[in-house]
């Protein structure tokens, strides 16, 4: 369950309440999509989303679909998509805290990755909220649009969105090139 659920939120940039209050309907294979409209909370499953903007379409990538696919292929139609799975407690709504203590937390300890030099390193300790940070960062570095990030998002001010401007590619390629059309640039006397 944890590996479909990171791939989701890596790749998408759910919260962690759409995530875990994502329901089996909501996936349309088809058009390799999913649609937010429920979010887990505190209180259980609520039908409106953060705001307005965050009830949304998310494109999913082939490889996250191809493994949500392999998770929920015996889900029933209004399941939702990762409940609970110790023994005795299966299948009931993830909590926050609970979820990271069992299963994050251990995952991420456990996680490595190569550097640049090729040496494995162990991830660092980052929350469940890097995730969303990572597929906005991810997005951008790609020439994604901070505006086409923010509805993925479903920020509900660009405000949010414009912390990732500088990982943009070419992001002062206008300031430069403006720099050098100047017909008399100023310049310091050698």
């Amino acid at each position: 369950m944890a590996a479909p659920m990171c791939l989701l939120g890596f790749y998408t940039g759910l919260r962690w309440g759409e995530l875990s209050g994502l329901h089996r309907h909501r996936i349309d294979q088809r058009r390799s999509r999913l649609f937010l409209v429920e979010v887990n909370s505190k209180s259980g499953i609520k039908e409106y989303p953060k705001s307005s903007k965050s009830r949304r379409e998310v494109p999913l990538p082939p490889h996250v679909l191809e493994a949500l696919e392999r998770h929920i292929h015996r889900l029933d139609r209004d399941a939702v998509v990762f409940t609970t799975i110790t023994k005795g407690r299966a299948g009931r709504l993830l909590a926050d805290s609970n979820w990271r203590r069992q299963t994050w937390w251990p995952t991420v300890e456990a996680a490595h990755y190569f550097d640049t030099d090729g040496e494995q390193r162990l991830v660092p300790h980052y929350p469940p909220h890097s995730m969303r940070h990572t597929c906005a960062s991810w997005l951008v570095q790609k020439g994604v649009s901070l505006y086409e990030v923010q509805h993925l998002l479903g920020h509900e001010s660009f405000q949010t969105t414009q912390r990732y401007a500088h990982l943009q590619p070419d992001a002062h390629k206008a300031v430069l090139g403006a720099w050098k059309r100047l017909d008399s640039p100023l310049t310091i006397a050698a």
